[in-house]
């Protein structure tokens, strides 16, 4: 069996639940519209058979008919039925997501696949029997099939040799002359291995090509993410913080709306890390940044401004309502138990909040210092307190 994925192979990438659920996603939806072309397609031209050779027939068998036999109406309208019956399921199932119904299209494609080819090898023996001659309906059926429908080996192998087995016993049956028999199986046989092998190509080349997009574009979504995100908490880095609150004051300079920053120090950080260690101070990190994230709203931003350090920009927030939102942060950071593998700890932390206001995008960096100096004024009253700039207030 040929190597479904050797580039992939090479690296041992494992794919997650969620990537083999987005390929076969993709293979499916392929498959749906390719199968959904080729139902149509035999709809309408079974339609035109019905209409304009097997009907006139049935009503004068004097009519020139190309298929003029009573069982090619049969066949033809067995098609047809079989394409109505496809699209309507094909309807009814788009209703639902891909992966809830991924193995009933595993079942329905190859089922309809099989149907639409056994029919036309059902008739590729009628013309055998009626005109004396075999014709290239069923091996070109088959062989655009193959190239068309995105089907893995040995499913392939499978789905065809059923379509297969009927043309050789159309053969059997009615191909009375040993050297004709002889001759259209044998080409049968090799255009048979031929739709295999092809069909077999064209599914590894598509199955990696999906899969190659699928880890280049969550390679490009983690490269985004870690140049906009700081590596330890998660939270916005300097540099992307800066330019979405460049973009926010832009709307709050329209609106004239108000507009809070908060920055806020973890108090004592430097004996945490210097007695329990940078370990245990990555995790004071990364807990802080959890409380911060569960109490900001969405569209305000919040980064680690460095060390310790960490500044929230409040949107459309007064300074009361900036003050109420610190004050909670701060009893959330004072009350929680930090379990570790060896340790219990808890911290506590200290807020300073300014009020953006006026021209914000000039007042940004007046408004930071002003947090600052009410940073600093926390501490030097005995940290683990909010206080607000002093213009502010």
């Amino acid at each position: 069996m040929m190597n479904k994925l050797s580039f992939f192979n090479k690296s041992n990438y494992a794919f997650t639940k969620e990537q083999k659920c987005k390929i076969n996603h993709d293979l499916n939806a392929s498959n749906i519209t390719r199968i959904k072309l080729f139902l149509v397609s035999y709809m309408i031209f079974e339609l035109v058979f019905i209409l304009f050779n097997d009907i006139p027939y049935m009503m004068n068998p004097s009519f020139h008919a190309v298929w003029n036999d009573n069982r090619f109406f049969i066949l033809h309208l067995i098609i047809l039925f079989v394409s109505i019956i496809g699209i309507v399921l094909i309807k009814i199932l788009g209703k639902y997501e891909e992966c809830r119904v991924e193995k009933i299209y595993k079942l329905l494609i190859p089922i309809l696949t099989s149907l639409l080819l056994s029919s036309m090898a059902i008739i590729n023996g009628l013309d055998l029997a009626v005109h004396g001659n075999i014709t290239s309906v069923f091996i070109a059926n088959l062989i655009i099939f193959s190239a068309v429908i995105l089907m893995r080996f040995p499913l392939n192998l499978v789905v065809y040799s059923i379509p297969f087995l009927v043309y050789i016993g159309g053969l059997v049956i009615f191909q009375h002359n040993v050297n004709s028999l002889i001759s259209n199986g044998v080409n049968g046989l090799i255009y048979f291995l031929a739709v295999i092998l092809i069909s077999t190509v064209i599914y590894n080349n598509y199955y990696e090509k999906i899969a190659k997009n699928i880890i280049l574009e969550e390679t490009i979504f983690k490269l985004d993410y870690l140049s906009n995100h700081d590596i330890l908490t998660g939270l916005l880095n300097r540099r992307c913080f800066s330019a979405q609150a460049s973009e926010k004051m832009k709307i709050l300079t329209e609106t004239k709306k108000a507009a809070a920053l908060i920055l806020v120090d973890i108090d004592y950080f430097k004996d945490v890390n210097d007695k329990l260690g940078h370990p245990i101070g990555d995790i004071v990190l990364k807990e802080t940044s959890r409380i911060f994230m569960e109490h900001i709203k969405p569209n305000d931003l919040i980064t680690r401004w460095g060390g310790e350090e960490f500044l929230v920009f409040l949107f459309d927030t007064s300074i009361d309502e900036a003050y109420v939102i610190a004050e909670k942060i701060r009893v959330a950071i004072q009350d929680n138990v930090i379990v570790t593998d060896k340790i219990q700890i808890k911290i506590t932390a200290s807020f300073g909040i300014s009020l953006l206001k006026d021209n914000f995008s000039e007042s940004f960096d007046a408004s930071y210092k002003s947090a600052d100096v009410a940073l600093y004024q926390a501490k030097e009253q005995g940290r683990n307190k909010v206080v607000i700039a002093s213009l502010d207030m």
